[in-house]
């Protein structure tokens, strides 16, 4: 089984970090038995998402707010940069004059990329210094995740209210295309070797596939298991599984890597992220309105337990 190891589908036996967002706190694991090892906190209102440098010695936490999308009347500015090996938060980048910093990912070249959703732009920072080095307009002022293709060339953000997807040409300023689709839209994935990009419909469980190469619909998956919209849908790091999880109803789906063979997990109160195991065979997946975390094996479909972990994460990733 091929394993990609691109810097955007993160996994390790080093560490395990949460994001709290309810809490607004950082949690540390231990990546073994998943107990709580170290927490930080005193960070400004309110620690969403998580990306994990690539050589796994820094993580970046980008603090979006006092509110949710599409409520958020008090946005942030910064970036929390956290050691992983000294388990400390050593400073933080600044995405100002741009609020409401999310969605994170890597470019192929190493920039980081960051989208400020109450601004409209994906700003490319210097992962090292946090200077901003490029600004791309989005489009929309509700895009809430981004993708990045492996080559670089392209970036895809949903715009969730507006109902489009933006794609925006890294290599230029020429402003973003849209892809038009038929609903809502509420969460973004992309396989590893960047040939699918996954898009959630916010209005029914469903799943948008679209072609990156002509940036057209190719199809649309009913999640079967499901009777609200999902939220998020994330690609285990070898392309293998695809999991989708509702933060409006406690279930979960696993997809095989056609997007066939639909397999239902029961878990918390408001799933989320999530983080794959190197054994590739398991995903801790965050539920974030009952603090725990479930584990699960992903080969059986099957919930080995669940763990108390915080007051609500949001995000975590194996480093």
């Amino acid at each position: 089984m091929k394993r990609y190891s691109d810097r955007n589908f993160t996994t390790g036996t080093s560490g395990l970090i949460a994001v709290d967002k309810i809490g607004n706190e950082v949690l540390f694991l231990d990546p073994d038995s998943y107990n709580v090892v170290a927490s930080i906190k005193g960070f400004a209102l309110r620690v969403h998402e998580l990306l994990i440098s690539e050589d796994h010695t820094r993580a970046f936490i980008p603090i979006y707010g006092d509110g949710i999308h599409g409520n958020n009347p008090n946005p942030g500015h910064l970036i929390a940069v956290i050691d992983l090996i000294q388990k400390r938060h050593v400073g933080d980048f600044s995405v100002a004059p741009y609020e409401a910093p999310h969605g994170m990912r890597w470019g192929s070249r190493g920039q980081l990329y960051c989208i400020c959703e109450n601004s409209g732009v994906v700003v490319e920072m210097n992962p090292d210094t946090g200077v901003i080095v490029q600004v791309f307009e989005v489009g929309s002022n509700k895009g809430h995740r981004i993708e990045v293709l492996p080559d670089g060339s392209k970036l895809y953000s949903e715009t969730e209210e507006d109902a489009f997807l933006a794609i925006l040409d890294l290599s230029s300023q020429a402003g973003p295309k849209k892809l038009a689709l038929p609903s809502e839209l509420d969460g973004l994935g992309m396989s590893p070797d960047g040939g699918t990009i996954l898009v959630v419909d916010g209005e029914s469980p469903r799943l948008y596939v679209v072609d990156p190469t002509t940036d057209s619909l190719r199809t649309v998956i009913a999640l079967e298991h499901h009777k609200k919209a999902a939220q998020i849908v994330r690609y285990s790091p070898s392309g293998e599984f695809i999991v989708v999880t509702s933060h409006e109803e406690p279930l979960g789906t696993i997809l095989d890597r056609n997007l066939e063979n639909q397999k239902k997990l029961k878990l918390g109160k408001g799933p989320m992220d999530m983080a794959f195991h190197s054994d590739g065979d398991t995903v801790l997946i965050a539920n974030q309105d009952d603090g725990t975390i479930t584990v699960v094996n992903l080969r059986k479909a099957e919930v080995m337990k669940t763990l108390k972990a915080g007051t609500g994460v949001e995000s975590l990733s194996f480093y």
